[in-house]
């Protein structure tokens, strides 16, 4: 069995962490060149499909799926729920949208041509209901007049856009148990099924893209189907985890499906909700190496991907000539997990300690609802 009974003996933290890192080192290539395409390690190797970053962010959305599904089964209600999916995710994001708004994107404007800054027009160029509209529905910030002389102008932190779609996909855990995944298991099958035949649609009829569309509250539909196909990846592994068997096999067949699809014809993303899927349950829970107590001093695998764009731009416009992609990339991590580690200690614990603290927001009427289809 690929997946034993007790859960919490699992690497996720320590994967999530590598996830984060890998994101990081992706974007130095887009970054530092302006562009991914030709550019970028895996880009090239997946002949322009796909970054490692993009690749590292269905990572999260697998593991997502499968530890959301889990939490969803074992709280008391839909308010129970709903209330640590907010404090796990929004205040780090609120924090992190606020300061590089507001601190590091002005930073930003200080370039060879304004050597004493261009806070006014920066600060005159901020439409404040589209400020207050990001903020709140979870999108990435917007900005001009910032970063300028970079290669890539004007974007403050745009790793933020994935949060977004994060948490429509927590949203949607009700929803999937309310059409009964947890006692009809073939129903998250289905779900699955519909979320990949629309990607593929995507992919090769070149279908229900939505290009020419982007969304006030929701900004890019293009990428629901995506990242639904990877997060109820996650979670038919957490309701089927003790049918799918452990098997070298089953990896060498997965990682031989991931370069094929990359070198033969371009399918990684038909292939990869299976293949990368299985890799990352098999390197979760690998029995010979375990680390269940990782994040013992923090986790700060979600501070990392929240500062990391920000930090990496800074770095780029102050020191991106003088050095290598490498020693930039090295200098940015170790910056990044200094502000990921403020981001755990004052913001995200603080806010995760609130969760079972009765009353917390209590004006909010959904605490009474209980969970439909879930089992304590």
């Amino acid at each position: 069995m690929l997946i034993g009974p007790d859960l919490k003996v699992n690497n996720f933290d320590l994967l999530r962490c590598l996830l984060a890192v890998t994101v990081i080192f992706s974007h130095w290539f887009v970054i530092y060149y302006g562009k991914g395409i030709d550019t970028e390690p895996f880009m090239i190797f997946s002949r322009n499909q796909i970054d490692l970053g993009s690749v590292a962010v269905n990572g999260f959305f697998i593991i997502s799926g499968f530890l959301i599904i889990h939490s969803y089964k074992h709280s008391s209600s839909f308010w129970a729920y709903l209330k640590k999916r907010v404090l796990r995710i929004y205040p780090g994001f609120f924090v992190a949208f606020i300061i590089s708004m507001l601190l590091l994107g002005p930073l930003g404007t200080f370039d060879v041509d304004h050597p004493q800054g261009n806070l006014l027009l920066y600060f005159h160029s901020i439409r404040k209901k589209l400020f207050l509209l990001n903020l709140f529905t979870m999108q990435a910030p917007f900005a001009i007049r910032c970063f300028m002389t970079s290669p890539l102008p004007n974007q403050i932190n745009e790793s933020l856009w994935t949060i977004q779609y994060e948490f429509i996909c927590y949203l949607a855990v009700p929803l999937f148990a309310y059409v009964g995944i947890f006692k009809k298991r073939w129903v998250a099958l289905a779900l699955f099924a519909l979320a990949y035949l629309v990607l593929a649609l995507q992919d090769f009829a070149r279908i229900f893209l939505w290009e020419s569309y982007q969304g006030k509250i929701i900004s890019h539909p293009l990428y629901m189907p995506r990242f639904f196909a990877f997060f109820l990846a996650g979670a038919c592994f957490y309701l089927f985890r003790e049918k799918i068997a452990r098997s070298f096999g089953l990896v060498a067949l997965s990682i031989l499906g991931l370069v094929i699809s990359c070198v033969w014809f371009k399918g990684f993303n038909l292939v990869a909700p299976f293949a990368l899927t299985y890799l990352i349950f098999y390197l979760a829970y690998f029995p010979r190496f375990n680390f269940p107590r990782f994040t013992k001093h923090g986790d700060f695998s979600y501070g990392i991907y929240l500062y990391a764009w920000p930090v990496q731009q800074l770095f780029m416009l102050f020191i991106g000539r003088e050095l290598s992609l490498f020693s930039l990339f090295l200098l940015s991590l170790a910056t990044t997990v200094l502000a990921a580690y403020a981001s755990w200690r004052f913001v995200e614990k603080p806010f995760l300690q609130l969760k079972d603290r009765p009353g917390f927001l209590s004006f909010i009427p959904w605490q009474r609802l209980q969970v439909i289809g879930a089992k304590k």
